[in-house]
């Protein structure tokens, strides 16, 4: 049995910036410079409308989750203990398991966004896209390695410049428009914007993340649900605008087929200097969406580990209150997926995932008032009477973005939770039984926050 010290547990140092800087910075990077050029390939020059759309069934989804999160603020809510105590043992260990994929994606995507956008500097060799990929996840795992403190610095620094910059785009672009682009036609016509929101949820997918920190955050009842919902009414205005000047200063196709595209759109106006600008502003957004969903990633693996279906080890926590074993085993599967990862597919296998947990998160809304009436009485942001529509909602909206999937992506996502469904039970038959269900039984806030056993 391992003593785990008052210095090696969870610690509270999350604020409003903090949680703000993290659910908006993991989505902005992730989405807006790599996920709007392949948008644009389904709505063409909607594809700011297709921004839009996409932005409803993640409302829902905030809603919810702001919901649970007051319900009961823990590490790896969203994510697992909240649809393991409130559906299913096996329900929330699925949700759990597809979650920790669906941020392991991003990290290895931003991490090769960012050798693409590097290389459209001026004077910059090619660099290999594969090593240096690696780099950049190395050098984010020192940071998130060494504590929440090292790495909100890092993260706000890269969210505050990232907007600013963006922003600053935007409004520039406004003067430059050619209203002729922006009337063309969806290439895809209706079918293809709705395509396309449904692949541009993506780009709001971390949205909902902030609820897995729960037990690291001050105040978290009242900093949780006000973090969530900045955290899609930021993204949702600079996807929108930026998208749209985008597309109405270049034409939707060459902005789609580029590699760099928001580099393409800035090189028709802002001349050698606005273009050195917005590469410095994708390196922020990018590299501040890597960071979160490295910390995010980290805390998922740690919330599946804690009631011990998966090895106890995973639970450690270093000196510096990190999961340190949930952290490196993060990275481990993230450079395999850098070597052998394709974006389209990966972006709608992640998809898929985020939308079964948000399934998941609005059946969760409804049982907890059925289950734990009591405990659901003291929620700073409850969904009662009238207000269940907003589950009821999500759970239509969530089910028809899964279908507009597609085949393949739930296929794929379906082989990732049978290998799931494997460990689950090989988990539950040769571990000590009679303690997993003594944990899994109970609500395990604070477990790691004082002195415990593991």
């Amino acid at each position: 049995m391992i003593k785990i010290s008052q210095e090696h547990k969870l610690r509270k140092e999350m604020g409003l910036l903090d949680v703000t800087a993290l659910t908006s910075g993991i989505v902005i990077g992730a989405g807006l410079f790599i996920v709007t050029g392949l948008g644009a390939k389904y709505a063409g020059s909607y594809v700011w409308l297709a921004y839009l759309l996409g932005a409803i069934p993640v409302l829902f989804a905030g809603l919810s989750t702001a919901n649970l999160a007051t319900f009961y603020p823990v590490e790896g809510g969203e994510s697992y203990v909240y649809p393991s105590r409130l559906i299913h043992k096996l329900v929330g260990f699925l949700s759990g398991w597809g979650m920790w994929f669906a941020v392991i994606g991003p990290i290895a995507i931003t991490a090769k966004a960012f050798i693409n956008y590097l290389n459209e500097l001026p004077n910059v060799n090619n660099v290999p896209v594969i090593g240096g990929s690696i780099v950049v996840i190395l050098v984010f795992f020192v940071i998130n390695y060494f504590g929440l403190k090292v790495f909100s610095r890092v993260q706000n620094t890269l969210f505050l410049f990232m907007i600013g910059g963006v922003l600053i785009f935007s409004v520039w672009g406004l003067f430059h428009l050619d209203f002729n682009l922006l009337g063309k036609t969806s290439p895809s016509g209706t079918g293809g914007i709705f395509k396309a929101a449904s692949m541009l949820i993506f780009s709001y997918s971390g949205l909902t993340l902030g609820a897995d920190v729960g037990e690291e955050t001050k105040n978290p009842k009242k900093i949780l649900p006000l973090g969530i919902f900045l955290g899609l009414l930021i993204p949702t205005i600079l996807y929108s605008l930026s998208s749209f000047v985008c597309v109405g200063v270049i034409p939707w196709d060459q902005f789609a087929n580029d590699s760099a595209p928001y580099v393409a759109a800035a090189k028709s106006f802002m001349g050698p200097t606005g273009t050195f600008f917005i590469i410095i502003v994708a390196f922020a957004a990018i590299l501040s969406s890597h960071n979160g969903e490295q910390a995010v990633a980290t805390r998922i693996g740690f919330g599946l580990s804690r009631d011990k279906i998966i090895s106890g080890k995973w639970a450690h926590i270093n000196k510096h209150g990190i999961p340190d074993v949930a952290l490196i085993t993060t990275i481990i599967i993230t450079i395999v997926l850098i070597v052998t990862g394709t974006l389209e597919l990966l972006v709608t296998i992640i998809v898929a995932m985020f939308l079964f947990n948000w399934l998941v998160t609005h059946i969760g809304v409804l049982m907890a008032q059925k289950k734990y009436p009591e405990m659901y009485k003291e929620s700073g942001f409850k969904l009662n009477g009238w207000k269940k529509i907003i589950p009821w909602l999500g759970i239509i909206f969530t089910l028809y973005a899964l279908y507009l999937q597609g085949t393949k992506a739930i296929l794929y996502a379906g082989i990732w939770f049978a290998v799931g469904a494997v460990i689950y039970f090989i988990g539950m038959n040769v571990g000590d039984k009679e303690e997993i269900n003594r944990l899994t039984e109970e609500w395990p806030g604070n477990r790691y926050m004082d002195d415990v056993e593991i």
